[in-house]
């Protein structure tokens, strides 16, 4: 039991100072600059560990926990809770993956140094048809050399970049055999030469995560970093669709428990300008809040129940078609619902939700960007509906 782990009593506990610290810095963050504050309370706390195992001082959350601390968070700060996101998700996903000596160096670096990992970046296989051509699906190209590996390209939208240590990638690698995609994986570091950070990230979401873009220069990876087999990355590497979804999805479901808790709060304080009444004695209000919980509990409900699938047929070994069509559902599901009720929150409270630096305000841009997150919706359920549909393309995407 460390030093941490005695002060405070449990991991909730400490989830909640954690909360409340990074709410306070996301109200005063004007100029939107990367929470480091926010992370410094993570690592004083020790909440850096929660997916990391045991043997290296972890946690080993599961599915459903994750997804239970990624909404508290996202409720104080969802910029400091997406980047978290990335780092537990990294981390749970590629547990199982890594060999023990990638393991002992990696998450010793995450446990002892307190380093913390970026996402993967997302290859263009979502759609297959027949004879498609994925040299060009990562933006990343991966040449073979003596001891391991040379890297050129760009890595888009990483969040956490400006504190994250550690850049997983896919990278498209010619000349391998029998492989589908051609997709292998490795790990890079930001301190790798030729390796830059290009200060690209512009968006109102989530502003705070900073999530630039990483240009690599022909950067050497050694091929004691490769992950799993080369051209077979992401085949070697599939639970990671399933954390990511979940725990993307569950930061965006903090978000919109933030806001329904925020027009709990205007409801008992806000006043008809008719009737002078408390706009909570008001019919119109109280059906719209009605509509938040209802669709609040059904989207919890459905990512509650697809985290429990998945901690289930993965711990078993038997995920499957059936899981990554859930997977689907709920992004699909959960990322639309949680924008409608961001939308009636801002009409319960009026034009005032759109007060600049306003909670409501924050929380809308941020919401936001839950639907684009890719798969984005379109493609979401173009994915989803072709897999139940058992079609593949002969041709075409759209034969």
């Amino acid at each position: 039991m460390n030093i941490v782990t005695e002060k405070k009593e449990s991991i909730a506990e400490r989830l909640s100072e954690l909360s409340n610290a990074i709410r306070e810095s996301a109200a005063i963050n004007e100029g939107h600059a990367f929470p480091h504050q926010n992370f410094d309370k993570v690592i004083e706390l020790d909440l850096h560990k929660l997916t990391l195992p045991a043997a290296y001082g972890g946690y080993e959350y599961n599915f459903e926990k994750v997804s239970e601390v990624l909404i508290q968070l996202a409720q104080g700060c969802p910029s400091t809770a997406l980047c978290l996101a990335m780092h537990y998700y990294t981390i749970a996903g590629l547990t199982s993956v890594l060999n023990a000596q990638q393991q002992e160096e990696l998450f010793h670096e995450v446990s002892v140094n307190h380093q913390f990992f970026s996402s993967f970046n997302l290859p263009n296989v979502s759609i297959i048809q027949a004879g498609q051509d994925f040299s060009s699906s990562t933006g990343l190209k991966i040449s073979k050399c003596r001891g391991g590996y040379i890297v050129n390209g760009k890595k888009r939208c990483v969040s956490g970049i400006e504190r994250f240590k550690y850049l997983p990638i896919y990278g498209n690698q010619a000349g391998v055999e029998k492989s589908r995609f051609g997709i292998t994986a490795l790990m890079a570091s930001v301190s790798d030469t030729g390796v830059s950070i290009e200060s690209s990230w512009n968006m109102t979401a989530m502003k705070s995560t900073q999530s630039h873009d990483v240009i690599f220069d022909n950067v050497y990876i050694t091929d004691r970093w490769l992950i799993g087999r080369e051209g077979f990355g992401v085949e070697d590497t599939p639970h990671l669709i399933f954390w990511s979804r979940l725990a993307i999805t569950s930061v965006y479901l903090g978000v919109a428990k933030a806001a329904l808790d925020h027009v709990v709060g205007i409801m008992k304080q806000k006043r008809d300008r008719l009737s002078n009444k408390l706009i909570a004695f008001m019919p119109g209000p109280q059906f719209a809040l009605a509509d938040m919980r209802i669709k609040f509990e059904a989207a919890r409900s459905q990512l509650l129940l697809y985290a429990q699938q998945a901690s289930d047929q993965i711990n078993a070994g038997l995920h499957n078609e059936e899981l990554v069509q859930k997977s689907l559902m709920t992004k699909i599901f959960v990322c639309r619902t949680v924008n409608e009720i961001v939308w009636e929150a801002m009409q319960v409270e009026g034009m005032t939700s759109m007060a600049e630096g306003g909670l409501l305000e924050r929380l809308y841009k941020d919401i936001r960007a839950a639907t684009f997150h890719q798969p984005d919706e379109m493609l979401g359920k173009e994915m989803l509906a072709k897999r139940t549909l058992g079609l593949i393309a002969p041709k075409n995407r759209w034969a």
